[in-house]
Protein backbone atom coordinates (compact mmCIF):
# COMPACT_ATOMS: atom_id res chain seq x y z
CA UNK A 1 0.00 0.00 0.00
CA UNK A 2 1.12 3.45 -0.72
CA UNK A 3 2.42 5.84 2.27
CA UNK A 4 -0.13 8.45 3.00
CA UNK A 5 -0.83 10.14 6.21
CA UNK A 6 -4.40 8.58 8.26
CA UNK A 7 -7.07 11.27 7.36
CA UNK A 8 -5.92 10.61 3.31
CA UNK A 9 -6.19 6.79 3.91
CA UNK A 10 -9.70 7.01 5.46
CA UNK A 11 -10.93 9.71 2.54
CA UNK A 12 -9.99 7.15 0.24
CA UNK A 13 -12.18 4.36 1.40
CA UNK A 14 -15.09 6.76 0.63
CA UNK A 15 -14.34 5.16 -3.12
CA UNK A 16 -14.18 1.64 -1.87
CA UNK A 17 -18.14 2.50 -2.02
CA UNK A 18 -20.44 0.29 0.00
CA UNK A 19 -20.00 -3.56 1.03
CA UNK A 20 -21.87 -5.55 2.88
CA UNK A 21 -20.61 -7.97 4.35
CA UNK A 22 -18.66 -9.22 7.55
CA UNK A 23 -15.38 -10.45 7.14
CA UNK A 24 -13.07 -7.55 6.58
CA UNK A 25 -14.34 -6.40 9.99
CA UNK A 26 -14.14 -9.78 11.39
CA UNK A 27 -10.64 -9.94 10.49
CA UNK A 28 -9.59 -6.55 11.56
CA UNK A 29 -11.55 -6.65 15.25
CA UNK A 30 -9.86 -9.62 15.63
CA UNK A 31 -6.36 -7.51 14.69
CA UNK A 32 -7.62 -4.47 17.27
CA UNK A 33 -7.65 -7.42 20.19
CA UNK A 34 -11.48 -8.06 19.91
CA UNK A 35 -12.33 -4.77 21.93
CA UNK A 36 -15.74 -5.22 21.46
CA UNK A 37 -15.41 -7.77 24.33
CA UNK A 38 -13.42 -5.75 26.81
CA UNK A 39 -16.62 -3.62 27.28
CA UNK A 40 -19.08 -4.98 30.38
CA UNK A 41 -21.96 -3.94 28.05
CA UNK A 42 -22.71 -3.22 24.04
CA UNK A 43 -26.37 -2.66 23.15
CA UNK A 44 -26.96 -2.60 19.11
CA UNK A 45 -29.46 -0.60 17.49
CA UNK A 46 -30.96 -0.76 13.91
CA UNK A 47 -34.31 0.16 12.17
CA UNK A 48 -35.83 2.43 9.55
CA UNK A 49 -36.28 5.37 12.13
CA UNK A 50 -35.81 6.57 15.12
CA UNK A 51 -32.95 4.59 15.50
CA UNK A 52 -30.06 7.32 16.46
CA UNK A 53 -32.57 9.04 18.91
CA UNK A 54 -32.71 5.53 20.75
CA UNK A 55 -28.78 5.52 20.92
CA UNK A 56 -28.39 8.53 22.17
CA UNK A 57 -30.96 8.37 25.18
CA UNK A 58 -29.76 5.35 25.95
CA UNK A 59 -26.08 6.82 25.89
CA UNK A 60 -27.04 9.36 27.67
CA UNK A 61 -28.44 7.15 30.22
CA UNK A 62 -25.77 5.07 30.85
CA UNK A 63 -23.57 7.96 31.06
CA UNK A 64 -25.94 9.72 33.97
CA UNK A 65 -25.53 6.59 36.24
CA UNK A 66 -21.76 6.63 35.99
CA UNK A 67 -20.92 4.29 32.91
CA UNK A 68 -17.79 5.12 31.06
CA UNK A 69 -19.78 5.08 27.54
CA UNK A 70 -19.17 5.19 23.43
CA UNK A 71 -21.60 5.89 21.19
CA UNK A 72 -21.13 5.29 17.56
CA UNK A 73 -23.52 6.61 15.15
CA UNK A 74 -23.67 7.59 11.38
CA UNK A 75 -23.46 9.47 9.35
CA UNK A 76 -22.46 12.51 11.06
CA UNK A 77 -23.77 16.17 11.07
CA UNK A 78 -21.49 18.82 11.09
CA UNK A 79 -17.90 16.68 11.19
CA UNK A 80 -16.59 13.19 11.48
CA UNK A 81 -15.66 13.07 15.05
CA UNK A 82 -19.38 13.13 16.23
CA UNK A 83 -19.39 9.73 14.87
CA UNK A 84 -18.14 8.71 18.07
CA UNK A 85 -19.06 10.35 21.31
CA UNK A 86 -17.46 9.76 24.78
CA UNK A 87 -19.60 10.84 27.73
CA UNK A 88 -22.07 12.17 25.31
CA UNK A 89 -19.33 14.48 23.83
CA UNK A 90 -17.71 14.00 20.12
CA UNK A 91 -14.20 12.49 20.34
CA UNK A 92 -10.99 15.10 20.07
CA UNK A 93 -9.26 15.33 16.80
CA UNK A 94 -6.21 13.87 18.26
CA UNK A 95 -7.92 10.82 19.67
CA UNK A 96 -9.66 10.12 16.84
CA UNK A 97 -6.33 10.63 14.67
CA UNK A 98 -4.59 7.97 17.38
CA UNK A 99 -7.16 4.96 16.88
CA UNK A 100 -7.26 6.07 13.23
CA UNK A 101 -3.47 5.31 12.84
CA UNK A 102 -3.77 1.80 14.92
CA UNK A 103 -6.79 0.87 12.47
CA UNK A 104 -4.84 1.78 9.42
CA UNK A 105 -1.94 0.00 10.53
CA UNK A 106 -4.00 -3.62 11.41
CA UNK A 107 -5.22 -3.19 7.85
CA UNK A 108 -2.01 -2.55 6.03
CA UNK A 109 -0.37 -5.15 8.01
CA UNK A 110 -3.58 -7.47 6.70
CA UNK A 111 -3.89 -6.22 3.11
CA UNK A 112 -7.45 -5.17 3.72
CA UNK A 113 -9.20 -2.47 2.05
CA UNK A 114 -12.08 -1.55 4.68
CA UNK A 115 -15.31 0.61 3.54
CA UNK A 116 -15.10 4.25 5.22
CA UNK A 117 -17.91 2.91 7.50
CA UNK A 118 -16.15 0.13 8.05
CA UNK A 119 -12.81 2.28 9.54
CA UNK A 120 -15.17 4.25 11.13
CA UNK A 121 -16.79 1.73 13.22
CA UNK A 122 -13.35 0.08 14.03
CA UNK A 123 -12.15 3.67 14.85
CA UNK A 124 -14.79 3.73 17.35
CA UNK A 125 -13.99 0.24 18.77
CA UNK A 126 -9.99 1.53 19.27
CA UNK A 127 -11.09 4.55 20.74
CA UNK A 128 -13.34 2.69 23.64
CA UNK A 129 -9.92 0.60 24.14
CA UNK A 130 -8.71 4.10 24.74
CA UNK A 131 -10.98 5.46 27.08
CA UNK A 132 -11.77 1.99 28.98
CA UNK A 133 -15.20 2.24 28.07
CA UNK A 134 -17.42 -0.25 29.71
CA UNK A 135 -21.00 0.51 28.15
CA UNK A 136 -20.79 0.53 24.08
CA UNK A 137 -24.16 2.06 21.92
CA UNK A 138 -23.75 1.18 18.29
CA UNK A 139 -26.45 2.13 15.74
CA UNK A 140 -26.78 -0.30 12.37
CA UNK A 141 -25.29 1.53 9.38
CA UNK A 142 -27.63 -0.26 6.78
CA UNK A 143 -29.93 -3.20 7.03
CA UNK A 144 -28.48 -5.47 10.07
CA UNK A 145 -27.20 -8.75 8.90
CA UNK A 146 -24.62 -7.55 6.83
CA UNK A 147 -23.89 -4.42 8.29
CA UNK A 148 -20.39 -4.36 9.97
CA UNK A 149 -21.63 -3.58 13.45
CA UNK A 150 -23.02 -7.10 13.26
CA UNK A 151 -19.55 -8.33 13.73
CA UNK A 152 -19.45 -7.64 16.83
CA UNK A 153 -20.61 -8.99 20.33
CA UNK A 154 -23.23 -7.75 21.53
CA UNK A 155 -25.62 -8.40 24.75
CA UNK A 156 -28.77 -6.72 23.84
CA UNK A 157 -30.29 -5.72 20.61
CA UNK A 158 -32.99 -3.18 19.74
CA UNK A 159 -35.19 -3.03 16.39
CA UNK A 160 -37.23 0.30 15.98
CA UNK A 161 -39.84 1.19 13.69
CA UNK A 162 -39.34 -0.79 10.17
CA UNK A 163 -40.05 0.36 6.84
CA UNK A 164 -39.46 -0.48 3.06
CA UNK A 165 -36.11 1.63 2.38
CA UNK A 166 -32.68 0.33 0.12
CA UNK A 167 -35.11 -1.90 -1.85
CA UNK A 168 -32.60 -2.60 -4.01
CA UNK A 169 -30.49 -3.86 -0.78
CA UNK A 170 -32.82 -4.73 2.21
CA UNK A 171 -35.92 -6.29 0.07
CA UNK A 172 -39.37 -4.84 -1.47
CA UNK A 173 -41.71 -5.52 1.58
CA UNK A 174 -41.51 -5.04 5.32
CA UNK A 175 -41.05 -8.22 6.08
CA UNK A 176 -38.61 -8.24 3.98
CA UNK A 177 -36.93 -5.26 5.31
CA UNK A 178 -37.06 -6.73 9.16
CA UNK A 179 -35.90 -9.81 8.48
CA UNK A 180 -32.21 -7.89 7.77
CA UNK A 181 -32.86 -5.39 9.97
CA UNK A 182 -34.08 -8.87 12.85
CA UNK A 183 -30.86 -10.21 12.17
CA UNK A 184 -28.62 -8.20 14.42
CA UNK A 185 -29.84 -10.77 17.32
CA UNK A 186 -27.29 -12.05 19.18
CA UNK A 187 -27.72 -15.98 20.17
CA UNK A 188 -29.75 -15.50 23.52
CA UNK A 189 -29.71 -12.40 24.09
CA UNK A 190 -32.52 -10.38 24.51
CA UNK A 191 -33.87 -8.43 21.30
CA UNK A 192 -35.90 -5.34 21.91
CA UNK A 193 -38.26 -5.07 19.32
CA UNK A 194 -41.09 -2.14 18.32
CA UNK A 195 -44.57 -3.73 17.45
CA UNK A 196 -44.17 -3.41 13.50
CA UNK A 197 -48.61 -3.63 14.03
CA UNK A 198 -48.44 -6.42 11.55
CA UNK A 199 -48.48 -9.65 12.01
CA UNK A 200 -46.86 -11.25 9.40
CA UNK A 201 -44.07 -8.50 9.86
CA UNK A 202 -43.89 -9.47 13.74
CA UNK A 203 -43.97 -13.09 12.80
CA UNK A 204 -40.36 -12.71 10.16
CA UNK A 205 -38.74 -11.30 13.38
CA UNK A 206 -39.77 -13.52 16.17
CA UNK A 207 -38.67 -16.00 13.22
CA UNK A 208 -35.26 -14.45 12.59
CA UNK A 209 -34.78 -13.72 16.48
CA UNK A 210 -35.04 -18.16 16.71
CA UNK A 211 -32.04 -18.58 14.39
CA UNK A 212 -30.02 -15.35 15.68
CA UNK A 213 -27.00 -17.94 15.76
CA UNK A 214 -27.26 -18.41 11.92
CA UNK A 215 -26.17 -15.08 11.47
CA UNK A 216 -22.98 -15.54 13.91
CA UNK A 217 -19.80 -16.36 11.87
CA UNK A 218 -18.12 -17.53 15.72
CA UNK A 219 -20.84 -20.04 16.83
CA UNK A 220 -24.51 -20.98 17.16
CA UNK A 221 -26.30 -20.40 20.00
CA UNK A 222 -29.69 -20.96 21.84
CA UNK A 223 -32.74 -17.96 20.26
CA UNK A 224 -32.64 -14.62 21.39
CA UNK A 225 -35.97 -13.58 23.44
CA UNK A 226 -37.99 -11.43 21.79
CA UNK A 227 -39.39 -8.34 23.85
CA UNK A 228 -42.39 -6.66 22.18
CA UNK A 229 -42.90 -2.63 23.11
CA UNK A 230 -45.89 -1.86 21.97
CA UNK A 231 -45.79 2.11 20.91
CA UNK A 232 -49.36 4.72 21.26
CA UNK A 233 -50.28 5.80 18.73
CA UNK A 234 -50.23 9.61 19.98
CA UNK A 235 -46.56 9.57 20.60
CA UNK A 236 -43.74 11.57 18.85
CA UNK A 237 -40.69 10.15 17.11
CA UNK A 238 -38.79 11.20 20.80
CA UNK A 239 -41.13 9.71 23.30
CA UNK A 240 -41.14 6.43 20.77
CA UNK A 241 -37.71 6.60 21.22
CA UNK A 242 -38.12 6.83 24.87
CA UNK A 243 -40.17 3.55 25.40
CA UNK A 244 -37.62 1.39 24.15
CA UNK A 245 -34.79 2.93 25.43
CA UNK A 246 -37.40 1.88 28.65
CA UNK A 247 -37.64 -1.48 27.68
CA UNK A 248 -34.09 -1.90 27.03
CA UNK A 249 -32.44 -0.57 30.31
CA UNK A 250 -35.24 -2.67 31.90
CA UNK A 251 -33.53 -5.82 29.79
CA UNK A 252 -30.49 -4.79 31.03
CA UNK A 253 -30.74 -4.25 34.43
CA UNK A 254 -30.54 -0.46 34.36
CA UNK A 255 -33.05 1.68 36.71
CA UNK A 256 -35.53 3.75 34.60
CA UNK A 257 -36.34 6.12 36.94
CA UNK A 258 -35.77 9.52 35.52
CA UNK A 259 -35.39 8.24 32.20
CA UNK A 260 -38.52 10.63 30.30
CA UNK A 261 -36.87 13.82 31.90
CA UNK A 262 -33.35 12.69 30.94
CA UNK A 263 -35.09 11.73 27.63
CA UNK A 264 -36.74 15.08 27.48
CA UNK A 265 -33.03 16.80 27.82
CA UNK A 266 -31.27 15.08 24.75
CA UNK A 267 -29.90 17.12 22.42
CA UNK A 268 -29.82 15.06 18.97
CA UNK A 269 -28.33 17.35 16.69
CA UNK A 270 -30.25 17.96 13.60
CA UNK A 271 -33.06 15.84 14.71
CA UNK A 272 -36.21 18.22 15.74
CA UNK A 273 -33.61 20.76 17.35
CA UNK A 274 -34.57 24.14 18.07
CA UNK A 275 -32.37 26.84 18.16
CA UNK A 276 -33.74 30.64 19.17
CA UNK A 277 -33.06 33.79 17.46
CA UNK A 278 -30.29 34.25 19.69
CA UNK A 279 -27.81 32.04 18.37
CA UNK A 280 -28.95 31.79 14.54
CA UNK A 281 -28.98 35.72 13.67
CA UNK A 282 -32.11 34.10 10.80
CA UNK A 283 -35.07 34.15 13.61
CA UNK A 284 -36.01 30.91 15.50
CA UNK A 285 -35.59 28.01 13.83
CA UNK A 286 -36.38 23.96 14.11
CA UNK A 287 -33.90 21.57 12.06
CA UNK A 288 -34.95 18.42 11.19
CA UNK A 289 -33.43 15.87 9.15
CA UNK A 290 -36.23 13.43 8.26
CA UNK A 291 -34.45 11.94 5.14
CA UNK A 292 -36.84 9.07 3.39
CA UNK A 293 -40.57 8.85 2.96
CA UNK A 294 -41.70 6.75 6.14
CA UNK A 295 -39.60 9.21 8.64
CA UNK A 296 -40.50 12.31 7.00
CA UNK A 297 -44.61 11.61 7.26
CA UNK A 298 -43.95 9.82 10.57
CA UNK A 299 -42.19 12.53 11.98
CA UNK A 300 -43.70 16.16 10.56
CA UNK A 301 -47.00 15.99 12.44
CA UNK A 302 -44.59 16.38 15.97
CA UNK A 303 -42.65 18.89 14.21
CA UNK A 304 -44.98 20.92 13.20
CA UNK A 305 -46.45 21.19 16.26
CA UNK A 306 -43.22 21.85 17.94
CA UNK A 307 -43.02 24.73 15.41
CA UNK A 308 -46.19 25.94 16.23
CA UNK A 309 -46.08 25.91 19.99
CA UNK A 310 -42.56 28.33 19.36
CA UNK A 311 -43.82 30.76 16.83
CA UNK A 312 -47.50 30.74 16.98
CA UNK A 313 -49.50 31.27 13.68
CA UNK A 314 -47.53 34.40 11.61
CA UNK A 315 -45.38 34.15 8.85
CA UNK A 316 -42.30 30.82 8.32
CA UNK A 317 -40.47 29.89 5.87
CA UNK A 318 -39.40 26.41 4.89
CA UNK A 319 -35.39 25.77 3.83
CA UNK A 320 -35.20 22.75 2.08
CA UNK A 321 -32.41 20.58 0.08
CA UNK A 322 -32.10 16.79 -0.33
CA UNK A 323 -30.04 14.10 -1.61
CA UNK A 324 -31.28 11.84 -4.37
CA UNK A 325 -34.21 9.70 -3.51
CA UNK A 326 -35.92 6.93 -4.52
CA UNK A 327 -39.56 8.21 -4.56
CA UNK A 328 -38.83 11.95 -4.47
CA UNK A 329 -42.67 12.29 -4.78
CA UNK A 330 -43.67 9.95 -2.00
CA UNK A 331 -41.04 11.51 0.20
CA UNK A 332 -42.81 15.20 -0.41
CA UNK A 333 -46.55 14.05 -0.33
CA UNK A 334 -46.93 15.05 3.70
CA UNK A 335 -44.04 18.33 3.34
CA UNK A 336 -46.23 19.78 0.28
CA UNK A 337 -49.70 18.98 2.22
CA UNK A 338 -48.29 21.08 5.02
CA UNK A 339 -47.45 23.66 2.56
CA UNK A 340 -50.97 23.87 1.48
CA UNK A 341 -52.36 24.16 5.04
CA UNK A 342 -50.07 26.71 6.20
CA UNK A 343 -48.55 28.28 3.31
CA UNK A 344 -45.38 29.44 3.74
CA UNK A 345 -44.22 33.26 3.23
CA UNK A 346 -40.96 31.98 1.19
CA UNK A 347 -40.19 28.53 0.60
CA UNK A 348 -35.72 28.42 0.09
CA UNK A 349 -34.12 25.69 -2.33
CA UNK A 350 -30.63 24.52 -2.21
CA UNK A 351 -28.63 21.46 -2.73
CA UNK A 352 -27.07 19.57 0.23
CA UNK A 353 -23.20 19.65 0.23
CA UNK A 354 -20.64 16.70 1.34
CA UNK A 355 -23.17 14.01 0.77
CA UNK A 356 -21.90 10.97 -0.71
CA UNK A 357 -24.15 11.71 -4.52
CA UNK A 358 -24.57 15.52 -5.21
CA UNK A 359 -28.10 16.50 -3.74
CA UNK A 360 -31.08 17.24 -5.90
CA UNK A 361 -30.17 20.51 -8.10
CA UNK A 362 -32.98 22.98 -6.59
CA UNK A 363 -33.56 23.97 -10.04
CA UNK A 364 -35.86 20.60 -10.28
CA UNK A 365 -37.80 21.05 -6.44
CA UNK A 366 -38.53 24.63 -7.86
CA UNK A 367 -41.13 22.67 -10.13
CA UNK A 368 -42.93 20.88 -7.34
CA UNK A 369 -46.08 22.48 -5.91
CA UNK A 370 -45.10 24.44 -2.81
CA UNK A 371 -48.24 26.32 -2.25
CA UNK A 372 -45.92 29.21 -1.01
CA UNK A 373 -47.44 32.97 -1.08
CA UNK A 374 -44.27 33.46 -3.41
CA UNK A 375 -42.21 31.57 -5.87
CA UNK A 376 -39.50 29.62 -4.27
CA UNK A 377 -36.30 30.64 -4.50
CA UNK A 378 -32.39 28.79 -5.43
CA UNK A 379 -29.77 29.24 -4.27
CA UNK A 380 -25.99 27.82 -5.33
CA UNK A 381 -24.69 27.25 -1.90
CA UNK A 382 -26.14 26.42 1.37
CA UNK A 383 -23.72 29.63 2.80
CA UNK A 384 -25.62 31.96 0.49
CA UNK A 385 -29.13 31.03 1.89
CA UNK A 386 -27.80 31.00 5.14
CA UNK A 387 -26.49 34.89 4.42
CA UNK A 388 -30.13 35.67 2.84
CA UNK A 389 -31.66 34.39 6.00
CA UNK A 390 -29.60 36.40 8.23
CA UNK A 391 -30.45 39.66 6.02
CA UNK A 392 -34.48 38.61 6.54
CA UNK A 393 -34.97 37.31 9.99
CA UNK A 394 -38.53 35.12 10.33
CA UNK A 395 -39.01 31.52 11.42
CA UNK A 396 -37.85 28.93 9.92
CA UNK A 397 -38.58 24.95 9.39
CA UNK A 398 -35.16 23.08 8.00
CA UNK A 399 -35.84 19.84 6.46
CA UNK A 400 -34.50 17.62 4.32
CA UNK A 401 -30.90 15.71 4.21
CA UNK A 402 -29.21 15.49 7.52
CA UNK A 403 -25.91 16.89 5.39
CA UNK A 404 -27.96 19.79 4.84
CA UNK A 405 -28.50 20.08 8.18
CA UNK A 406 -24.99 20.08 9.33
CA UNK A 407 -24.51 22.28 6.44
CA UNK A 408 -26.83 24.94 8.08
CA UNK A 409 -24.92 23.81 11.82
CA UNK A 410 -21.54 24.88 10.47
CA UNK A 411 -22.63 27.98 8.38
CA UNK A 412 -24.23 29.13 12.08
CA UNK A 413 -21.06 28.38 14.19
CA UNK A 414 -23.01 25.95 15.72
CA UNK A 415 -20.63 23.16 15.41
CA UNK A 416 -18.03 23.03 18.56
CA UNK A 417 -18.18 20.42 20.75
CA UNK A 418 -20.51 21.83 23.32
CA UNK A 419 -23.01 22.25 20.45
CA UNK A 420 -22.77 18.47 19.11
CA UNK A 421 -22.92 17.13 22.75
CA UNK A 422 -26.00 14.96 23.71
CA UNK A 423 -26.71 17.17 26.79
CA UNK A 424 -26.50 21.04 27.45
CA UNK A 425 -24.45 20.55 30.63
CA UNK A 426 -21.87 18.00 30.77
CA UNK A 427 -19.99 16.62 33.72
Amino acid sequence: MDEQGPRAWLDARRARGMALGLETTHRLLAALGRPDRRASTVIHVAGSNGKGTVCAILAAAAHAVGHTTVLFTSPHVARIEERIRINGRPVSASMFDEALVRVKACAEELDLEPTFFETTMLVSWAVCDLVKADVVVQETGLGGRLDATRATRADLCVVTSVSVEHAALLGTTRAEVMKEKAAIARPGKPLILRDPEDDSVLETARRTAQQAGAFDLEHEGPASEVILVTVPGDLDVREEATCLADAACSAIGWSTGGLSDLAARVRWPARAQWIGTTSTGCGPMLIDAAHNPSGLARALPGLWQTFQGHVGAGAWRLLFGTSPQTDLEDMLRPLLERCRLSHPERVLLVAPEGGRMPGIAPEVLREVPWSSLNEPECFATVGAVVRHMRAKPMPTLVLGSLYLAGNVLTELGLDSDDDLSLLPIQG
